[in-house]
């Protein structure tokens, strides 16, 4: 995936050391790995803020951001999720309503882990504040609960 290649390769960049470089790269491609299927998306995109690689799922009608790496040098490497805007996705007064329920439950089992921050609705992880037991954690979190 063309796109994938393309975050590796900016969050590589953003990395000081070797290990952490090859250990992004691995956590990189086994969660794109795992999220597949057609309702299932992965999107990256590139700004002033670093680079971003965004893990899309399609819940009931409406596309949602469930989760986003982001990749910048004064930073290295973060996932932030889930959707920080499935509030306002879910209000009563909109057509296609989304179905917060299973973006809440992802939200309260990473919010238990103490190497997660929070970030208003979201949470936000760094790569080298966590074990990579850590990571797997949240991995099976998000694919169970969704």
């Amino acid at each position: 995936m063309e796109e994938l290649n393309f975050f590796i390769t900016k969050a590589q960049g953003s990395l000081k050391h070797p290990q952490e470089r090859k250990r992004a790269e691995a956590l990189l491609l086994r969660w794109a790995a795992l999220w597949t299927g057609p309702r299932r998306a992965i999107s990256a995109t590139n700004s002033n803020h670093g680079a971003f690689l965004h893990f899309d799922q399609l819940i009931g009608v409406t596309w949602a951001h469930v989760f986003t790496f982001h990749a910048a040098p004064r930073h290295g490497l973060s996932l932030k999720g889930p959707d920080p805007d499935r509030i306002r996705k879910s209000h009563r007064h909109r057509d296609n309503r989304l179905d917060r329920s299973g973006l809440d439950a992802v939200f309260e089992a990473w919010s238990a882990h103490p190497e997660a921050r929070p970030a208003g609705n979201a949470v936000e992880l760094f790569l080298e504040e966590a074990s990579d037991e850590v990571w797997e954690a949240f991995l099976q979190d998000v694919l169970t609960r969704l």
